[in-house]
């Protein structure tokens, strides 16, 4: 597996796999995601990672099929934070990938964007997505109110933070 920099011809892809309720139900992704929402939203993106404010690439898998996305928003730049966003595609649930996108975004934000942190907040009741960040060596930080409007109040985050030191 690689990543790569998001692209526009990476849109079809994304949208196939993103338009999955599986995959929406436990992301940020709009539900139900809109027919053209990934070429919207890769338009979207490109002018915050010229700004060295969001780093977003697409998993590409052995066989050079895109299974998912991995991405850091919020980039504060050398000596802060930024916030840890990803998934993966249903057909390639269970063979690691998630966590490997999540080792290799953090082995970036750490080696080449000297941030000092990496934090992520997957819901709470998402256990796959709590596991995947365990295994990449993030800490459960603590529960904490719902901070997105895609959710209702009454659900919560796990709140998953991994240091630079502690990467290192």
């Amino acid at each position: 597996m690689r990543l790569e920099p998001i692209r526009p011809d990476h849109a079809d892809a994304v949208q196939r796999l993103a338009r999955d309720p599986l995959v929406t139900a436990m992301t940020n992704l709009p539900e139900p995601y809109p027919e053209g929402g990934a070429a919207w939203w890769i338009a979207d993106l490109l002018p915050r990672r010229e700004a060295g404010r969001e780093y977003v690439f697409a998993l590409r898998v052995e066989d050079g099929d895109v299974a998912g996305v991995v991405g850091l928003a919020d980039v504060e730049g050398a000596g802060g934070a930024a916030e840890l966003g990803y998934w993966v595609g249903v057909p390639y649930w269970g063979r690691g990938y998630a966590t490997s996108a999540c080792v290799m975004a953090v082995d970036f934000a750490f080696g080449w964007l000297g941030l000092a942190e990496v934090n992520a907040y997957p819901l709470r009741e998402n256990a796959a997505s709590r596991r995947v960040l365990e295994k990449a060596g993030f800490r459960l930080e603590g529960i904490i109110p719902n901070k997105y409007p895609k959710w209702s109040p009454e659900r919560s985050l796990a709140h998953y933070r991994i240091t630079r030191a502690e990467w290192s």
